[in-house]
């Protein structure tokens, strides 16, 4: 069934923007507890692309990131490593302490890391966000420098909130790199990603992907020509539970660069037709005026199938990058069990009866919840 052109009313979510400016430091819990071993003076002399080795024991990941430039100024108490991944972001390693008395080595006593992106890309922030949530997600980190005698073994430590907003930020970087390789053009990141954005990116990825699925609507708005043919089609539409439209052309605009997807047919689920009695007189007087007719989904859910939409190749990403993909689900599993182990400790020392006080489930007014179609 076509038509002149069609609204759709999505239900009213709030994504909260994500800033692409650089991440702030991140440093180890306490130094007490870890070690590290002296640092040789003078400093061995370090060349370009010599090789900084991370081991993340809980992940399976080791990472080899070459080095660019050193900076010692030992007698000062700082030495400074920095590395590039993947020639996207920057990876600034510092140790802080000082000369020991006979002056012949250098104690490491706090290590500072921070990273940051060298492009406005995607793919940089996923890079970052990835390796960023891997090294505060897992347990020892095991840093090595062998040409300089450089041994560390570090822990992170972040709040919970804030990895689950990494992770999120991390998934929403992946869709964009799939739509970018897929449609063969790359996106400059704005200071702000919008929630339309964000709805938007999830669409265009879905459709690549997925091809049908289903997505949140609160209704659609058709406009018809009043005839009498049109008011028989709804009477007979009126009778169905899902209702087809389409399938039309369809694009998108994301990040000021306008996507073709094919073509999208859309099946409103649990269809109701907005004032209908209205609406078929309207249609009745044959006069050919527009009339708007609303569909609503009273489960607010309706089926989207995309025809002719673009595909990914097989072989997007390198060893390198694709090494981070696959680390969705490890990543996801151990924040998920961090959420429980916090959960548990605070009902430690909780008599049984407490401890269902605090976790029955609440019974809520489901008036609260109910959105304006």
């Amino acid at each position: 069934m076509s038509t002149a052109s069609i609204e759709i009313a999505h239900p009213i979510t709030h994504f909260p923007s994500l800033p692409s400016g650089d991440f702030a430091d991140f440093e180890m819990g306490s130094t007490d507890e870890l070690q590290f071993e002296p640092l040789p003076i003078p400093l061995l002399q370090v060349e370009q692309g010599l090789p900084l080795y991370f081991d993340v024991p809980a992940f399976r990941l080791q990472l080899v990131i070459p080095i660019i430039e050193v900076e010692s100024d030992m007698n000062s108490g700082r030495v400074v490593f920095k590395a590039t991944i993947e020639e996207d972001a920057l990876l600034i390693l510092t140790g802080t302490g000082k000369l020991n008395e006979d002056g012949d080595s250098f104690k490491i006593e706090h290590v500072n890391l921070h990273i940051e992106r060298l492009v406005e890309t995607a793919s940089a922030d996923f890079i970052v966000s990835t390796f960023r949530a891997a090294l505060v997600l897992a347990d020892d980190i095991y840093v090595r420098i062998p040409s300089v005698q450089l041994d560390l073994t570090l822990r992170f430590d972040e709040p919970l909130l804030d990895i689950s907003h990494m992770l999120r930020r991390r998934q929403i970087d992946y869709r964009i790199m799939v739509i970018e390789r897929t449609v063969g053009h790359e996106f400059h990141l704005p200071l702000d990603i919008t929630g339309d954005e964000v709805r938007n990116i999830a669409l265009a990825y879905h459709a690549i992907i997925d091809s049908s699925f289903d997505w949140p609507i609160n209704s659609v708005t058709l406009f018809f020509p009043a005839a009498r043919e049109w008011a028989d089609t709804l009477t007979r539409l009126r009778q169905e539970r899902s209702i087809p439209i389409g399938p039309d052309p369809f694009s998108l605009e994301l990040f000021e660069h306008q996507i073709d997807l094919g073509k999208r047919g859309i099946i409103i689920q649990d269809a109701v037709i907005n004032n209908y009695e209205t609406v078929q007189r309207e249609m009745s007087k044959d006069d050919g005026q527009v009339v708007p007719v609303v569909i609503r989904s009273t489960s607010g859910q309706a089926r989207y199938d995309f025809f002719g939409v673009p595909k990914p190749s097989a072989n997007m990403w390198n060893p390198e990058i694709q090494r981070l993909v696959e680390l969705e689900s490890q990543l996801d599993a151990t924040l998920i069990a961090r959420y429980h182990a916090l959960a548990a400790a605070t009902l430690d020392g909780l008599t049984e009866k407490e401890k269902a006080a605090f976790t029955v489930r609440p019974e809520l007014d489901e008036e609260l919840f109910l959105m304006d179609g």
